[in-house]
């Protein structure tokens, strides 16, 4: 067989981040066969702007990926038919994006369709499978998430199959100290006392304003511990992302940081990469982002502030048994004590594991997808008819007059 060729089409900036990552390790995996990889964009009121684009492929050595209306990924799929594709989409979209490729396809001849979330993924929700019902394969990226995803999924009569791989991303992250333990066990921490903390900030938690605020005032606080405070942010006040973001916290901090009694650059703000951010000496705060999982793997001090709860709402249930929850006033005194640790047992079961069975999966839906023996997909019926016809029409319109719409 020759190389597998395998598109991927993401539309917010952390699934594109995902894509292209998943992309680059089934590309240096070193399987037989290799697979050719491509990488595309939809057009969307949610598309990255270039500059999360150029955050979004940095490392992998993929190019910035070029934005498609659904009209140019049909010409495309007719073209250059890949045998994968990787629909790394929010839920609408991504069943946007599955019914224009089976639409592109001859009976007996279609792609392998496998699609995921780009983090962690529980709870699995109704909806969420509900979007993502017609997939072959479903990617979970902690062993935990399986059997959760096996139970919804039958709840639409579908049975994809579940297949278990670190988030990509971690790879690139796995840098630990001389002598530091495997994978699947607890990261060490790296040596000395961080002189500077990175909140991973997230556009739904915490949810409310006066709590966001209440964030950046903690934060402040941790100056006068002598320690450096950024926000590392998704995108500046303004910008798209994958959820909407009705409180940006730079602007919060414009308008708030004098009340606070704090200087303006007590906290300071940045984009661009995360990886660029977790270096020697600093540690990581989140309530719940992935970014945590990155610093985990880097051997960072790594913090999950409780202080606006723990549960669904927070996103934050998988990170319970960590080891590694914390107050934001507990922080300070936790680094000058070397901490947290992560809990071995957690980290092995949760995401911080090294099963990978990505690779294996596509290259065996790749053999059957040329070979025709991949069950027929009768057409998709949309999960939402009204958000279904919404989804289309931002994507087919203009950007211009999509983003008006969306406003």
């Amino acid at each position: 067989m020759t190389d597998a060729r395998v598109l991927a089409v993401a539309d917010a900036d952390s699934y594109l981040k995902w894509a292209a990552w998943s992309l680059a390790r089934l590309r240096d995996d070193g399987g037989a066969p290799a697979v050719e990889p491509a990488l595309v964009t939809l057009r969307s009121p949610l598309a990255p702007t270039p500059q999360q684009a150029r955050a979004a492929v940095a490392g992998t050595g993929l190019p910035v990926p070029p934005v498609l209306s659904p009209g140019a990924l049909i010409r495309l799929v007719r073209t250059h038919p890949p045998d994968v594709v990787l629909v790394a989409a929010t839920g609408p979209v991504a069943e946007l994006v599955a019914r224009r490729v089976l639409s592109a396809t001859r009976p007996g001849r279609r792609p392998a369709l496998i699609t995921g979330l780009p983090g962690m993924a529980l709870p699995a929700t109704q909806h969420g499978t509900g979007w993502r019902r017609w997939a072959d394969a479903f990617v979970v990226h902690g062993r935990r998430e399986a059997g959760p995803y096996r139970t919804a999924f039958a709840r639409h009569a579908s049975a994809p199959q579940i297949v278990l791989s670190r988030l990509p991303f971690l790879d690139a992250a796995a840098v630990h100290p001389a002598g530091a333990p495997p994978w699947g066990t607890s990261p060490r921490p790296a040596p000395g006392v961080p002189h500077r903390v990175v909140l991973a900030a997230q556009a739904k938690v915490p949810a409310t304003r006066d709590d966001r605020v209440r964030l950046l005032d903690d934060l402040a606080r941790l100056t006068d511990d002598g320690l450096e405070v950024t926000v590392k942010l998704r995108a500046r006040a303004g910008e798209r992302q994958t959820h909407n973001e009705p409180y940006p916290l730079d602007a919060l901090w414009t308008a708030e940081h004098q009340r606070l009694g704090r200087s303006a650059d007590a906290v300071s703000f940045a984009v661009g990469p995360m990886a660029d951010h977790l270096t020697p000496g600093t540690a990581l705060l989140t309530v719940s982002s992935t970014a945590g999982l990155e610093s985990l793997a880097r051997g960072l001090p790594t913090v999950f502030l409780t202080d606006f709860g723990v549960g669904a709402a927070q996103l934050n249930e998988a990170y319970v048994g960590s080891g590694c929850l914390r107050r934001l006033d507990e922080v300070a005194a936790t680094l000058r004590a070397g901490g947290p640790r992560p809990e071995p047992a957690w980290c092995e079961d949760g995401y911080l594991h090294d099963g990978d069975e990505l690779g294996a999966a596509v290259r065996e839906l790749a053999e059957r997808a040329r070979a025709g023996t991949l069950e027929p997909r009768p057409a998709v019926v949309p999960w939402s008819w009204p958000r279904h016809l919404w989804s289309a029409a931002r994507s087919t319109l203009p950007t211009t007059l999509s983003a008006r719409l969306t406003r």
